[in-house]
């Protein structure tokens, strides 16, 4: 009967999941959704916002977007987008889904501030899958939302996935090295640009509420050939091979720095003790 106690007693102390506050601020030349959810894809989605003007993607301080994302999906002030979420959990993995104008520039700048530490784009193990599935992002009705994750965006997961991408794709999640996870080459590469520090993208804009340790990124569908992929240029009518969708696992940044809950384990410390002075008394006895 004593053990049941204990039992019950720390399914108590434990109780439910709490919810898990996530800050994000994000900002795409020029059109993007999020999102979070596992090896075969996203679970929970925020977007699509379309920038339709350079301010709309590089002036201000953040905006804080509280959705939903409803026509024409445009930029809800000037400046990056600010998102504070509270979510049941946290997955495995995170996403952001991008697509361009396919003009002048293009490039994605993001920062997830997570419970144990922030999550910068272009810093540490990114990946990225170039869908071939061309999207304009001055094309409204081009738009990912959420109504788009199982129809479009979670197969074209499984397909980089499975490194089962055509000839207009990736193949499959390259990395900055164009390397699959399989270490066999992909076609093209991930590309990582100027970190959000002066003088910042193309030489011109820092955006203010996103660390200045994130870096632009996008992909170069010829590395050999295109030496700077944020700029519009020979890729061709779709873009580099947009849209695109990169990943990255949470679990480094989860396991990192979690603090030991003392309070619980001071308790548990101490029933544990009274239940083995109990048993010795007994066998005094």
């Amino acid at each position: 009967m004593r053990r049941v106690w204990v039992m019950v007693f720390v399914a108590a102390l434990a109780g439910p999941a709490a919810a898990v506050q996530v800050d994000v601020t994000i900002t795409v030349d020029n059109a993007y959704g999020f999102g979070f959810g596992d090896a075969n894809g996203i679970t929970t989605y925020f977007g699509g916002i379309r920038n339709l003007t350079a301010a709309d993607i590089f002036s201000g301080p953040p905006v804080l977007y509280t959705g939903p994302s409803l026509p024409p999906y445009t930029n809800p002030g000037v400046g990056p987008e600010l998102y504070q979420l509270t979510l049941s959990a946290l997955t495995d993995y995170v996403y952001i889904v991008t697509w361009s104008d396919e003009a002048v520039y293009q490039g994605a700048l993001a920062g997830f501030q997570l419970p144990n530490g922030p999550l910068l784009s272009g810093t540490g193990a990114w990946r990225v899958f170039a869908t071939g599935r061309d999207r304009d992002s001055n094309v409204e009705g081009d738009t990912l939302t959420a109504a788009d994750v199982a129809t479009i965006i979670n197969p074209q997961i499984l397909i980089a996935n499975a490194n089962a991408g055509g000839p207009g794709t990736s193949i499959g999640w390259v990395d900055e090295f164009g390397m699959l996870p399989n270490n066999t080459p992909g076609l093209g590469a991930l590309a990582l640009g100027a970190f959000n520090s002066p003088p910042g993208f193309q030489g011109i804009w820092t955006v203010q509420g996103i660390s200045p340790n994130s870096r632009w990124m996008w992909y170069n569908e010829d590395p050999a050939n295109i030496s700077n992929p944020f700029v519009y240029g020979p890729e061709g009518p779709d873009g580099h091979k947009e849209f695109l969708i990169f990943r990255t696992s949470l679990r480094e940044v989860l396991d990192s720095e979690i603090p030991e809950p003392a309070s619980l384990t001071l308790v548990l410390g101490g029933v544990l003790a009274l239940v083995q002075r109990r048993r010795a008394r007994r066998a005094l006895k």
